[in-house]
């Protein structure tokens, strides 16, 4: 296989159709049987529909790659838009993306560069060490001998958005309670147009460069010359991706001095910047030999503005310590609820909140907060995030805390994994 994404609107919109006929019939399976099944049988008929249902999307989605496997990627890290069955299935995209071969890729890469490699750089490793959904890295040399990271995308991938994301929609749209997915893919389909500028991306990463000082945090250079819209080239960062590093068995301090980086970079990146880096793969974590954590990939960033910033630092004292109005109003001027949900309806959502808030209140309650011996607390997060669900028609959605929230709970999730012990509590939010 080498790799490359099938072309033309009309064949990839026939494995769209396909894919959208078998998770339409699945899920209308479901419902014909739905009104003579028990509570617990119709429990157990809609997740059986969803995973069979996640299973069609997620092999579609393989076969598209570009657009349709980042999404995958994006959705599989969601607290609680995504049902289990069909996460658990998107989940598998971060794993299984094949590179193009050796040949299509130098042939891409001069493309991008206008040039012959030999011209540019000093040396060019045809084979990827790496391939995500759009893209993919290789190493490389410059010619006085610097070690390179050059990250090629996909021949095409830009121009297939649009179409990709109006064929996924259609897909998804077959699956059940697809309007809570909605708003998180109309904001996504926004950054993957950004994410497919690689000039763009090139001028992220200088800012955080120059911007984001942090012990033990590094952010590679940008290499000029072998930049342009379809191609970047920067300093590559030593050592291995999070996850590889992790598989080494590394000891608890290791593991708790990790956490503790890629906790500060949110929270300076955030509150002090107004910007983070909004996609918490571990692919985009690489853990040195002194333990530096080099962080790549700025195809994915977010800004904020200051109004918003400042209302967000607030938020998790307010709830905790129960100030009903002044959270309301907080929420009103984030544009997060309706203007006038009614007394009974608010009720309800302060209930729910107030339930969420004593959830996440608990990272702040000690020192340092032991996920190893709180291994059930994101699955604790993802039930008071239901119970919110539950009262979604009394929010409106603002597209910030899409990418926010999937950023800090893609954190909390990397913390589980690393069974760590981590300060989550912070000067920016709880005035210490």
């Amino acid at each position: 296989m080498d790799g490359s994404a099938p072309n033309g609107k009309l064949k990839r919109g026939l494995i769209g159709g396909k894919a959208a006929l078998r998770v339409g019939a699945k899920v209308a399976g479901y419902l014909v049987r739905k009104p003579f099944l028990s509570e617990e049988g119709r429990r157990e008929a809609r997740d059986r529909a969803e995973r069979t249902a996640a299973q069609d999307v997620f092999s579609c989605f393989c076969l598209l790659k570009g657009t349709a496997l980042k999404l995958a990627q994006l959705l599989s890290m969601e607290l609680e838009l995504v049902p289990d069955a069909v996460r658990k299935e998107l989940e598998k995209a971060c794993g299984q993306v094949p590179p193009m071969n050796r040949v299509l890729a130098r042939k891409a890469a001069a493309n991008a560069l206008g040039r012959a490699l030999e011209d540019v750089f000093g040396g060019f490793d045809s084979l990827a060490f790496a391939a995500a959904s759009l893209g993919q890295v290789h190493a490389a040399e410059s010619p006085e001998g610097r070690a390179l990271a050059v990250k090629l995308q996909y021949p095409g991938i830009h121009r297939t958005i649009a179409d990709d994301m109006r064929m996924i929609r259609g897909i998804l749209g077959r699956l059940p309670e697809f309007t809570r997915i909605a708003p998180a893919i109309d904001e996504i389909e926004g950054r993957l147009g950004e994410e497919t500028d690689y000039l763009g991306e090139a001028r992220n990463m200088a800012f955080f460069r120059g911007n984001l000082h942090l012990d033990g945090v590094v952010v590679p250079e940008p290499w000029d010359p072998g930049c342009g819209p379809a191609i970047l080239s920067a300093t590559r960062m030593p050592g291995l991706p999070l996850n590889q590093w992790l598989a080494t068995g590394p000891g608890p301090e290791e593991r708790d001095i990790v956490a503790s980086r890629l906790n500060e970079i949110f929270l300076v990146s955030f509150y002090g910047l107004h910007c983070i880096h909004a996609d918490p793969n571990p692919g985009n974590y690489i853990v040195g030999p002194d333990l530096t954590v080099g962080l790549v990939d700025f195809g994915c960033v977010k800004s904020f503005s200051p109004e918003f910033v400042d209302l967000y630092r607030q938020l998790p004292r307010t709830i905790i310590q129960g100030r009903r109005e002044e959270y309301f109003a907080m929420l009103r001027r984030m544009r997060f609820v309706a203007r006038d949900p009614g007394k009974e309806a608010e009720e309800a959502i302060f209930a729910c909140a107030y339930g969420f808030g004593r959830w996440l209140g608990r990272l702040y309650e000690v020192e340092r907060f032991d996920f190893e011996k709180n291994a059930g607390f994101i699955a604790e997060g993802r039930e008071a995030a239901k119970a919110m669900f539950r009262l979604r028609e009394h929010f409106t959605m603002n597209a910030d805390f899409v990418f926010l929230d999937r950023t800090r709970y893609g954190l909390l999730r990397l913390f589980e994994k690393l069974e760590c012990r981590v300060r989550v509590r912070n000067a920016f939010e709880w005035g210490e």
